[in-house]
């Protein structure tokens, strides 16, 4: 049953909203200055407790009128409870919202009140000028596949979908920004993604890997009213970044094959029918290439599609006349981004949109192709977008700006805002033509528990058992390089991205009180193990034992990447995107020197705390070096490919470990032998399916993330 407030209430410091069932904080001006970061299932218990605040409510009662069901354990309701307090910020010692009855249950003892009606904006005039606005307009981990299958870039994005937009610098209003529901149009078992619906509304076409096929994806075409479902492309390679033509008679397509080649097709439909007609080859893209949206022109005369670029080993955007002729490179990204990707034709035809990487983090730009000028719209700190979309009438973009919400870029100023909440996660988003409904892929790559297994080198005597696991994800692990000391954790298990403790006697402590969602790209321990250095944001940030917070650098707007520390823990080292290229930069701890120069065109230096070495990557090459104390250097020959953007390494006395891209999102955890210059491909049995894993000290124990595929739906928007 569903039980919730019937009208928005003052509850404690937080104001409820019943249209948009959420618990939000408000300045004097009527400003959203904090969100409750709560999933579906606390705001449901939240609500409940609302409801009946002042009276008992027994577990029993919660797992009847909430859960539905009464075979959960009390543990679950405990986490839930515990997930709650911290998101309203109560004390179990001091509660000011859930008190706990022991053996009993528990009480809502905050205050309510109801919320006067004048207080709050009239929803139903925003809601107004937004559907005009639609009708008037006439109007990306997500997954960007390549090789086989996932590769790289869906990587990011299923990282960043454990993160949801910071509440700084929201609307003034409480119900300017609405929340929008998703209504499922596909629900197949396993991954539906790279969406694209028919001018006129009737088909929809994408990329459907079902379950224990993940690596391969074929295209699927579906009528809209019917819902009949065919398949329309063989699984001897993965279909991916489907378009239909402006007249809706063909489907261009990428065709990415497991020897790694990359092919441009186009299928021709028959008319009035879901039958495929003709598959040819279009064109070829280069191999390696990270598959992306095809867009037409709306004249149908030519497509745009992303490249590698086979000197510069990046993701160019390339236009292809559909009646066959030469391919034109339309973007040059600099040498310190991946590349760009998930072009989008204006309306009009004389723009188009695209995403550009910067260091991990997305930048949506505006190609004017009257004169081939680029300019930076704005750039996406929160979400790594599958694909964006114009609006109707051209005006503005809108995004995935975060995991629960959409944002709109104005074109001609660049001002952006957040469009809406959402009740899921939309990686990709498209306008629909006639409607003016968005259709997005929703959902979630994986979720992740820490899991430490043997080291095969060391020792054959197996070891597999699940670590550090909770009802949210965990997802870092850093072990302490020194033997007694705590172990470091991100998990979401208190509802915010938070950094824990672990200590080997048992004891946890949670080290972070971040109050609003916060990206943390990187944790890593100095060497003495008292202080950990957190790619935060897009800084980089100090992080003692005792929980003090203190930013380094990025406060300025630099993109900054790979942060480290040095061998005697006095300095950091970081790749710094400097006039386009990548460039090492050393940073003291104390702050009292200013950064320096360390190396010029290289994108990653780390230094061994065990042993005098240290390793590098050339920013142009993409080929890595070991360099000695004395000054000698060598080339290394890890076998690594010039795509793989996402690295670990973990530089012992004898050697080193790190994580070799093996296909799509799937890593191995390899180790190079330093006496003998050879690579052992067998350290661990699983395969990782992120680059993240840490080593314990006496590199007997591997702590992994065990990742449980989840599922990615169409849906769509009216609004």
């Amino acid at each position: 049953m569903e039980i919730k407030p019937e009208r928005s209430l003052l509850v404690g410091e937080w104001h409820y909203l019943a249209k948009e069932d959420k618990l939000v904080k408000l300045d004097q001006h009527g400003q959203i200055v904090a969100k409750a970061d709560l999933d579906n299932l606390g705001q449901k218990v939240v609500n409940y407790f609302i409801v009946h605040a002042g009276d008992l409510v027994t577990k029993d009662q919660l797992l009847a009128d909430v859960w539905g069901i009464r075979d959960v354990s009390d543990g679950r309701v405990m986490r839930v409870i515990r997930a709650i307090r911290v998101a309203l910020g109560d004390d179990t010692r001091q509660p000011s919202y859930i008190e706990t009855i022991p053996k009993r249950g528990y009480r809502f003892i905050a205050d309510i009140a109801e919320i006067p009606a004048t207080s709050l904006a009239d929803q139903g005039s925003t809601d107004s000028a937004l559907s005009a606005n639609a009708a008037n307009r006439a109007r990306q981990q997500t997954m960007l596949w390549g090789g086989g299958g996932f590769v790289v870039l869906l990587v990011l994005l299923s990282w960043l979908l454990w993160f949801p937009p910071a509440a700084e610098n929201q609307t003034a209003e409480v119900n300017t920004i609405p929340l929008w529901r998703y209504k499922p149009i596909t629900s197949l078992d396993g991954l539906e993604f790279y969406h694209n619906v028919s001018p006129d509304e009737r088909y929809l076409v994408f990329s459907y890997a079902e379950v224990g096929t993940e690596l391969i994806a074929v295209l699927n075409l579906q009528h809209l009213e019917s819902h009949k479902r065919i398949q329309i492309t063989a699984d001897s390679g993965s279909s991916l970044g489907a378009a239909f033509s402006p007249d809706g008679r063909q489907i261009a397509y990428h065709r990415m094959l497991p020897d790694r080649s990359c092919e441009i097709r186009l299928i021709e439909l028959e008319q009035s029918k879901m039958e495929v007609k003709t598959d040819q080859l279009l064109t070829t893209c280069t191999p390696e290439s990270v598959s992306a949206r095809i867009s037409w022109s709306p004249d149908g005369r030519y497509i745009v599609y992303p490249s590698l670029d086979p000197e510069q080993r990046q993701m160019v955007m390339m236009m292809y006349p559909v009646a066959g002729g030469i391919a034109e490179q339309l973007t040059v990204p600099p040498a310190s981004s991946f590349g760009d990707y998930a072009g989008r034709y204006s309306r009009a035809g004389d723009k188009i949109a695209f995403i550009r990487d910067a260091a991990g983090t997305a930048q949506i730009w505006v190609l004017d192709l009257t004169n081939r000028a680029t300019r930076l719209l704005v750039q996406i700190d929160n979400a790594y977008p599958g694909n964006i979309d114009w609006t109707l009438d051209d005006g503005s973009i809108i995004f995935p700006s975060g995991p629960t919400s959409l944002g709109i870029v104005n074109v001609a100023t660049g001002e952006s805002r957040e469009l809406a909440y959402t009740d899921n996660h939309a990686s990709e988003i498209q306008l629909g033509a006639v409607s003016g409904k968005i259709y997005a892929s929703v959902g979630f790559f994986s979720h992740t528990n820490i899991k430490k297994v043997n080291n095969k080198l060391l020792t054959t005597a197996p070891i597999e058992s699940l670590m550090f696991s909770s009802n949210r994800n965990e997802i870092y692990v850093e072990i302490n390089p020194q033997p007694e000391g705590p172990t470091a954790v991100v998990s979401r298990r208190s509802g915010l991205s938070q950094v824990w403790l672990f200590y080997p006697d048992g004891r946890q402590q949670q080290l972070t009180d971040f109050s609003s969602n916060e990206r943390i790209r990187s944790l890593v321990f100095s060497p003495d193990g008292s202080q950990l250095l957190l790619h935060l944001n897009s800084g980089v940030w100090q992080l003692n034992l005792n929980g003090e917070l203190r930013q380094i650098v990025g406060q300025n707007g630099e993109i900054v990447a790979n942060p480290a520390w040095s061998r005697d823990g006095t300095e950091i080292f970081y790749a710094q995107s400097r006039r386009g290229r990548w460039d090492i930069m050393a940073a003291a701890i104390d702050m009292e020197i200013e950064t320096r120069l360390v190396a010029t065109d290289r994108e990653l230096y780390m230094q061994s705390y065990a042993a005098d070495y240290n390793i590098w990557r050339d920013a142009n090459s993409k080929n890595f070096v070991i360099e000695y104390s004395n000054g000698d250097t060598k080339e290394l020959n890890l076998g690594t490919t010039a795509d793989q953007m996402l690295f670990k390494f973990d530089l012992r006395q004898h050697g080193f470990y790190f994580t070799f891209l093996m296909v799509d999102t799937q890593y191995q955890l390899r180790y190079y032998d330093l006496a003998s210059d050879k690579v052992n491909e067998h350290v661990i049995k699983d395969y990782l399916y992120h680059n993240r894993y840490s080593i314990s000290a006496d590199e007997t124990e591997v702590y992994i993330l065990e990742a449980a595929r989840a599922d990615f739906d169409i849906a769509e928007i009216s609004y």
